[in-house]
């Protein structure tokens, strides 16, 4: 049986990879190399694509990956949200209506 992480690792593109690999890595401990990996791949977000470049770098240092399961609740209606998600992949139901990742 083929693990689940492993599968889809291996539907990942290298710079996909790459991405995940890096934000994994406490902020505090990444390298240069690793944050230019992470931003590169924010910078390609439509949502992260307008802000400026040092605003971005910034926000560089501070995303971390998350991995949640089928049906958690993130947040529920008139909570006070502390930080904001980007779905990377599967789908998110909010208010009734879902949504997709975007395909780059």
């Amino acid at each position: 049986m083929i693990e689940h992480n492993s599968l889809v690792s291996s539907m990942m593109s290298y710079s996909e990879q790459q991405f995940i690999h890096s934000l994994r890595k406490e902020p505090d401990k990444r390298s240069i190399q690793e944050l230019q990996v992470i931003y590169a791949h924010l910078a390609s977000i439509e949502a992260l694509s307008k802000l400026r470049e040092s605003a971005l770098r910034s926000l560089c240092t501070m995303v971390r990956y998350e991995r949640h399961c089928a049906n958690d609740i993130l947040y529920c209606r008139g909570e006070l949200a502390s930080c904001w998600y980007i779905l990377l992949c599967g789908a998110v139901f909010i208010d009734g209506q879902m949504f997709l990742p975007r395909s780059r």
